[in-house]
């Protein structure tokens, strides 16, 4: 639930930390989705070398998780208008 201020001289103020949070929780995603994808290459590079075509599929699969995440988050409309 938001309580953001709706009126008077603390609207841009209200308006500026709202984007903000919503910027910095966006950062945190996006930095635990790159140490994801790291560590699923990582794993890829694991289950190559071992030549375990099942483990190779489950990582090729977890990459796949990755980069469509990257591409819902790229569709993401976020509005940088300043108000």
């Amino acid at each position: 639930m938001k309580h953001l201020v709706t009126t008077g001289p603390f609207l841009s103020a209200s308006l500026a930390l709202d984007r903000l949070t919503t910027n910095l929780y966006f950062s945190h995603l996006l930095a635990q989705t790159v140490e994801q994808q790291k560590q699923s290459e990582q794993d890829l590079q694991v289950a190559i070398a071992l030549g375990d075509e099942e483990l190779i599929k489950q990582c090729e699969a977890d990459l796949a998780i990755v980069e469509r995440a990257y591409q819902v988050t790229a569709m993401l409309d976020f509005d940088d208008s300043v108000q």
